[in-house]
This record gives structure tokens, sequence and C-alpha cells, in this order.
């Protein structure tokens, strides 16, 4: 699922209008539909201001983030997983 459409799923399970939630970010309302239609990336800039306007931990909007950079540059979860894994075996120096 794209970041775009998590956001816009919680923010209607959550009973918030696009622009409350706009404001709350900082950010115009078509900005924020551009961000839920998948037609711009959310940028870390509001990472925070999304995890406290939804009241979930930074991690989990950082891990939406992520997600989204990663498949970005081509780097699917499974593939990332395995760097992941990859990097906590290697000996440290």
């Amino acid at each position: 699922m794209i970041i775009g459409l998590k956001i816009k799923n919680v923010r209607i399970g959550l009973g918030l209008t696009v622009e409350f939630l706009s404001a709350k970010l900082g950010v115009s309302r078509s900005y924020l539909t551009l961000i839920e239609n998948g037609k711009r990336r959310l940028p870390k800039r509001l990472v925070k201001k999304l995890a406290t306007a939804f009241k979930l931990p930074k991690e989990t909007v950082y891990n939406w983030y992520f997600e989204q950079e990663f498949k970005a540059l081509g780097i699917n979860r499974k593939s990332y997983e395995l760097i992941e894994r990859v990097l906590k075996r290697r000996p440290k120096k």
C-alpha cells in the first residue's frame, strides 16, 4: 500500500477532514491531497507532525516514510529486510 493511501485511510478512520489535517501539518489542502493521491511524496519534515496528528508512534510513520523512499530507489520490502539482516550480522569494528 502506498503511503498516500495509508494517510488517507487513517485520516478518514479518525474522522479528520483534509482541511483539518492540512492545517495541523502546516500545508495547503491541495498539497495534502496530492500526497494522499500519490502525486507527491511525503516530505520527511512532515513525519513527526503527521504522527502527532494521528496520535501514532513516530516510528510507525517513519516506517511509512522509509518504505516510500525505498520504493523510489527500487528497493522492495523483502530486499530491505534482507539488507537489514545482513547488516545486523556484520561484526562491529
